[in-house]
């Protein structure tokens, strides 16, 4: 066997090794976030159910973001292609939120 044969074998093997360490990093990094993200929306319900018995405009918007970040998650992990329309998505809604609450909070007539 040549030398160079053999560097080349332990050099493909490095790579299969590092190519399954990085997919398992994303994998288990969009597992973690997916959970996070049902743990914040089903938090946020419960918040709005118990201690507030309404849903403001805020919360609402608050619980199209978690959706849209679940979505992306859930398009991942199917397609293994983060489509960046629904990163488009969740910055037109987090602006929205963000402007909504602050001429809600500040405005004066």
């Amino acid at each position: 066997m040549k030398p160079n044969s053999k560097a080349k074998k332990i050099e493909a093997l490095l790579d299969r090794g590092g190519n399954l360490a990085v997919e398992s990093f994303h994998y288990l990094a969009l597992f973690i976030i997916g959970c996070m993200v049902i743990w914040s929306a089903g938090h946020t319900v419960i918040d709005i159910l118990t201690v507030k018995k309404f849903a403001s405009i805020d919360d609402i918007l608050l619980l199209f973001i978690y959706l849209e970040l679940g979505a992306m998650v859930g398009i991942y992990f199917k397609t293994n292609h983060m489509p960046v329309r629904f990163l488009i998505y969740i910055a037109i809604t987090a602006l929205t939120r963000l402007l909504i609450s602050d001429i809600q909070h500040t405005h004066k007539a």
